[in-house]
Formats: structure tokens, sequence, C-alpha cells
């Protein structure tokens, strides 16, 4: 099977005879003929109902012809999209993120952003939120995904550094948990249970700024384990091994196993930011920014 059987195939389907399909390829209409019947016995059997006029598909030509259809869409599209990076008019865009942001965030922008920019090819790399600042101005990534907390100051001064939304931190407990009958916790509930730190890196502080939060409300949960990231900890979570703080934005699309509840008397804030390079002449990092913008409103 070759594409131009396909082609020629298609074309009468859409023409309704070999003759008009073949005035539009502009070959003979014999070309077109043979070229049928040889895709027919490498398929194993008549496309057309050649008794009826005009002809009709079989039932192995309205199989065939979807997928036929789907071929020669991806091919034009490969045709399209290799000419335009010949012509330089593709490019990369090169994002770090906290996977935290990955559960919902993230992909949301990625995917909105490849359906009219499918030309440019995106790169991710999961990174600490401290370590993104450096990555962006020695231009191996494009855009930076932080998660902060209050007072964190480790993004440079000259960089672009946006808020996109605030998120409040939620209880993560077993959904089987004695407790998940409530609509939310209370601090002393919480803080009395197991507690699953994260990230298990001494170059984050997050998990630090977590501890001392806990510590300014007159309280401090036992670390029942340390987890290197947040996928990390939330399957121990639905292990029932314990418990931890997310984000609010990590709970669409999440474990179904656990259940998020907000916790009564402590008003814990994280925030997420966008940080990018000042006047970069990159014309994809406007743009994925912008979908950033929206889809955090």
């Amino acid at each position: 099977m070759n594409l131009k059987k396909i082609v020629y195939f298609c074309k009468v389907v859409e023409t309704g005879n070999a003759s008009q399909a073949a005035k539009l390829l502009f070959v003979a209409s014999t070309a077109i003929s043979m070229q049928i019947t040889a895709l027919e016995k490498e398929l194993g059997g008549e496309l057309f109902d050649r008794g009826n006029r005009p002809m009709e598909l079989t039932k192995l030509g309205r199989y065939f012809y979807p997928r036929a259809q789907e071929i020669l869409y991806y091919f034009n599209k490969l045709e399209k999209d290799t000419q335009e990076f010949v012509k330089d008019k593709s490019s990369t865009l090169n994002i770090g993120f906290t996977r935290s942001v990955m559960f919902n965030l993230l992909p949301a922008a990625i995917k909105r952003f490849k359906e009219v920019n499918s030309n440019v090819q995106i790169n991710l790399k999961e990174m600490l939120s401290e370590y993104q600042s450096d990555f962006i101005l020695d231009e191996k990534i494009d855009i930076g995904v932080t998660r902060e907390l209050s007072g964190d100051e480790f993004i440079a001064k000259d960089l672009n550094h946006e808020l996109l939304m605030v998120d409040p931190f939620m209880a993560a407990i077993p959904r089987d948990h004695y407790l998940a009958t409530q609509s939310y916790l209370t601090l002393k509930e919480f803080t009395s249970l197991p507690f699953i730190s994260y990230p298990d890196n001494e170059n984050s502080g997050f998990s630090k700024k977590l501890m001392e939060m806990f510590a300014a409300n007159q309280c401090q949960p036992v670390i029942a384990y340390r987890a290197i990231e947040i996928h990390t900890a939330l399957a121990l979570v639905s292990a029932g091994l314990g418990v931890t703080l997310v984000g609010k934005s990590t709970i669409p699309n999440n474990r179904q196993d656990i259940l998020f509840l907000p916790i009564q008397d402590i008003n814990a804030l994280s925030y997420i930011y966008c940080v990018s390079r000042m006047q970069d002449a990159n014309p994809n990092i406007p743009l994925f920014l912008d979908l950033l913008r929206e889809i955090a409103l």
C-alpha cells in the first residue's frame, strides 16, 4: 500500500466517480481504476459496490475511508509543519516547573498552546522553584512556573516575576480515614496525625517553611515520612501512612483515594508565579504566559 492509492481512493469517494477524480488529480481515469484495483487486492476485498450507479462504498470501504482520511490529514500536516520549520517559522519553548503545577495548570496551558502552535517544540524540565531563576538567566529555560511561600526571595530581581494565583493549602487525608466524614479539619486534629513531608531535598526551603508555619500556630506535627516529591507524598497518604498539605490547585485530576479538606483555624497560603526574562525575543514566551494567566483565573 502506498500513499498514491490512498489519495486516489479518497478522491473517488469525495467526487463520486473515477472520471471526476481523474480530472481533479490530472491523471487518466484508467490510472485511477488501476490503483484502486491494486489497493483492493492488497486489502483482500472490494472497496466499492460497482453494481450501483453512482458507486457506493462496501462495508470494507466504509471501514477504510475514515482511516484513509486520517492518514492523509497527518501526512499533509507533516508536510506543512516541515515546510514551516524549514522557513524558520518554528521554534522551541523551554519550560521549567515545580511538580505540583503538573496536576492541572501546566498541562492545560500546554494543551491549549499546542492546539494553535503545533510547530513549536516544547521542552519540559522538572526542577525545584529555587533553581529556576538561574536556569532562566543562563537561557537554559525560557519560562519558570514556581510555587512560593510568604517571604521567599529566591527569584532574581532582574526577571519578570508575575503572580498567577494565590493557592490555599488543603489537608490531604486517606478517603477511608475516620476524619473523612468531616467537611473540614481543625489544626489540632491535623497536627496530631503522622505527617508526610516533601520535597526531601536540602536545597528546597519548602518543607522547612511549612514546619515554621505550624510552629507559628503553636502546633508541630510529627514527621513520619519524607518524600522526594509530591506524587510520592500523596501515594503514601493513600496508603494510610499519614497526611500532608497540598495547594488547592492540585486537587482537580488528582487521586480519587484521597480526600482534600480545608483546615479551619489556619490561613495557610502558597503562591504560584510565572518567571521569565525581560524583553526576550522569543515570541512564544508572551503567548504561553497569556495562556497561563487565563487558566489561572
